[in-house]
């Protein structure tokens, strides 16, 4: 007897760059979770757009809506997917499967990218004085618009992105970042990471505890990730005092997780895992009260980022200090558990590339016994 061959139906899609990062990584993952939820979507790279294709599923219009939810969205964030009472499928599929490309256009504000924020746009701004005044900020001149297709998708890309939060006495920093992939990658299943994140000793060591623990969450996945792109505010009350958005520059994280991943290297996982640890443990540290350790987490998520030599020996010189002090034990405990052993210390040399030799255990383990930093 012969098995009848099943032929699945199979879409797909365009994503077209701006150039503008986090917008563009918001509505490709937006596009990608739209017509293909957890099932397998593939992206290729194509130079001016992204192509995502898979096997045609039935959507569930609520795992849409739970998403969305994350972001708070307003109402008109809202109406993007619907059209007279009804999700917008047909409405959207068409349009990135560019069968019908018409669509009215809506606004873009700066929670979609920073570089998208009112302000003085076009050819000629010079014609109108209002264009240049700051605070005329009701002239469509001004304003950045697209087809509500594109909006919709990264609307829901959105509701991927980590949380960075950071404060000061005057200033309230907010980050959102989202993975930036490799040019040909499958996403499966859920992009399942903790959303939120902060860090007493500033947004850029919260930002490093983001990405490290993104890529940490997303190892069983095997999605290649190779940096990440954010878009920020920076806040003085209720006022906007500055913002931003481009690309993290974690190229060289990315690159020795992903080759830790491929090589199922769990050594080098360890000491990702060991540095997320410090970094999580820390998060509430008084700089008044351990500066020490507030120190030690910046030079920490510096050697992360650049791998070089000069932060782990700032980070040796402060783990001592650390553990030689009259402190907690449950501060020690956290410089304690962060490159323990002889095995974790040949691995960061590796890390770095130094091609320095092996220092015996008995030598390390008298060192210490006669600067009393053993428990």
């Amino acid at each position: 007897m012969m098995i009848p061959e099943i032929h699945l139906k199979e879409s797909t899609y365009k994503v077209y760059k701006t150039g503008i990062p986090f917008y563009d990584a918001a509505r490709l993952i937006g596009v990608a979770h739209l017509f293909f939820g957890t099932a397998s979507a593939e992206i290729v790279d194509r130079g001016a757009y992204w192509e995502v294709k898979g096997i045609d599923v039935r959507r569930d219009e609520e795992q849409i809506e739970w998403v969305i939810e994350r972001i708070r969205p307003t109402q008109t964030e809202i109406g993007l997917f619907r059209r007279s009472g009804r999700f917008a499928w047909k409405e959207l599929h068409e349009y990135f499967a560019e069968v019908n490309k018409r669509g009215r256009k809506v606004e873009l504000k700066a929670e979609y990218d920073a570089a998208l924020q009112i302000g003085t746009r076009g050819y000629d701004s010079l014609k109108d004085y209002r264009i240049l005044a700051p605070r005329s900020t009701g002239l469509r001149e001004k304003k950045f618009f697209a087809p509500f297709q594109e909006v919709a998708a990264a609307t829901l890309g959105r509701g991927f992105a980590a949380s960075v939060i950071s404060r000061t006495k005057r200033q309230r920093e907010e980050m959102y970042i989202l993975p930036i992939f490799s040019s040909h990658v499958v996403l499966s299943g859920f992009l399942d990471y903790e959303w939120v994140y902060r860090h007493s000793a500033g947004g850029f060591v919260a930002s490093v505890l983001a990405a490290i623990s993104i890529l940490l969450d997303l190892t069983s996945k095997k999605i290649p990730v190779i940096d990440f792109t954010y878009t920020k505010e920076v806040k003085s009350g209720n006022q906007s005092v500055f913002s931003e958005s481009g690309y993290l520059g974690f190229e060289k994280l990315c690159t020795l997780w992903w080759k830790a991943v491929e090589e199922n290297y769990e050594d080098k996982i360890r000491i990702l895992n060991q540095i997320r640890s410090y970094l999580y443990e820390t998060r509430n540290v008084d700089q008044r009260k351990d500066s020490q350790n507030f120190q030690l987490a910046r030079c920490l998520a510096n050697f992360t980022v650049n791998l070089d030599v000069d932060s782990l020996c700032m980070i040796e010189r402060l783990k001592a200090r650390i553990l030689s002090a009259k402190e907690e034990k449950i501060v020690k405990k956290w410089a304690l558990n962060l490159f323990k052993s002889p095995k974790d210390i040949k691995e960061v040399k590796e890390m770095v590339g130094l091609g320095l030799p092996d220092i015996p255990q008995e030598v390390s383990q008298a060192l210490a016994k006669a600067l009393e930093l053993d428990e």
